[in-house]
């Protein structure tokens, strides 16, 4: 037969080893009652955490695109206000040609109208928001469209440069028909803003890249998200200002000068329809964005409510255990205490 010894030491040590494991306990115990969450989701959940972690790798993720989207809605909503202006510049500039019905009693009116009309469309495609050019498509650091009517801009360069070509240097308006100027605008001046008007390689008037910045949505869609200064109804509303601008003022023949502005009434309304049909496909991406936006937020809150089902502590039980172990630690120290005051002193 085996006797241990039993000593208060020995007991006091043990005694200790107790306290700092309920400590422990007591601590996580807190967090769970705190937090109404497991202290350690990996040791509680077992088998489980995978989908825990799945689960809020989901949440992650829509919320990364909720960020995303509320950003690119900003974009989408400052540009819907920009071609708004540009809309309206465009309409009261079409009103204006359409009164005067191609009569020159007006004509030097008219023509400044055109010269703040172009400022008015440079400026607003040249917006910029964040640090990053709006209409610029992909290209966001550079200014899309180059000032027409700054020093050396080679826009105007090539403007003047074809009409020089057909009309001499300087220029000799007085014998132009209509027909001559039609052909000429047609057939001369267009090119530079139907064709390559690129700065690289073209008439030198933007900077911007076809392809638009693209965001994706939801899980499953990708929209384009912003518009580009190559678009068609830019192009059209530049050569109509630039037309009136520059030979507004001219001494042109009555028949050259009603061609002249037929011609940019014809621009300007096909540009206008084009604008409409513009800010009509961004509303269907903005539409498509806020519902993405309030599915999404559905969604993460079924994720969330699945999360917390995973990790949720017991909140009655994480009380009781709290209490019953502060009482067990105070009954330690007690009992430690009483060890230390114990010596074969007091009994000799």
């Amino acid at each position: 037969m085996t006797i241990s010894s039993i000593s208060t030491a020995s007991l006091a040590s043990y005694l200790n080893q107790s306290v700092n494991t309920m400590q422990s306990q007591l601590a996580s115990a807190e967090i769970e009652l705190s937090t109404n969450q497991d202290a350690d989701v990996g040791l509680s959940l077992g088998a489980s955490t995978g989908q825990a972690i799945s689960l809020q790798q989901q949440q992650t993720f829509m919320q990364t695109l909720t960020t995303t989207n509320n950003t690119a809605a900003t974009r989408l909503s400052t540009t819907q206000s920009t071609l708004s202006n540009i809309q309206t510049t465009a309409q009261n500039f079409l009103n204006s040609l359409i009164a005067n019905q191609g009569t020159q009693s007006n004509a030097s009116i008219l023509q400044t109208s055109a010269t703040s009309g172009l400022q008015s469309l440079t400026s607003n495609l040249n917006s910029t928001l964040n640090g990053g050019y709006l209409f610029a498509g992909t290209n966001t650091s550079n200014p899309p469209i180059t000032d027409f009517f700054a020093s050396g801009a080679p826009n105007a360069a090539a403007v003047n440069s074809t009409i020089e070509a057909q009309f001499g240097n300087p220029p000799d308006f007085s014998t132009a028909t209509g027909a001559q100027m039609t052909s000429f605008l047609t057939d001369s001046l267009d090119p530079l803003f139907s064709g390559d008007w690129s700065t690289s390689t073209g008439s030198g008037w933007s900077s911007a890249s076809d392809q638009t910045l693209t965001s994706q949505i939801s899980n499953t869609d990708t929209e384009s998200t912003s518009v580009s200064a190559n678009q068609t109804a830019f192009r059209q509303l530049a050569e109509a200002y630039t037309i009136v601008s520059t030979l507004g003022s001219q001494n042109l023949s009555s028949d050259a000068y009603q061609a002249m502005t037929t011609q940019a009434q014809s621009l300007l309304s096909s540009a206008i329809t084009g604008l409409t049909t513009i800010q009509s496909n961004l509303g269907v991406v903005q539409s498509s964005i806020t519902n993405s936006n309030t599915q999404m937020s559905a969604q993460m809150t079924i994720l969330s409510t699945q999360v917390d089902n995973l990790e949720s502590a017991d909140a009655y039980n994480a009380a009781t255990k709290v209490n019953a172990l502060q009482t067990q630690i105070e009954t330690a120290y007690s009992l430690t205490s009483q060890l230390h005051q114990l010596s074969i002193v007091n009994y000799l």
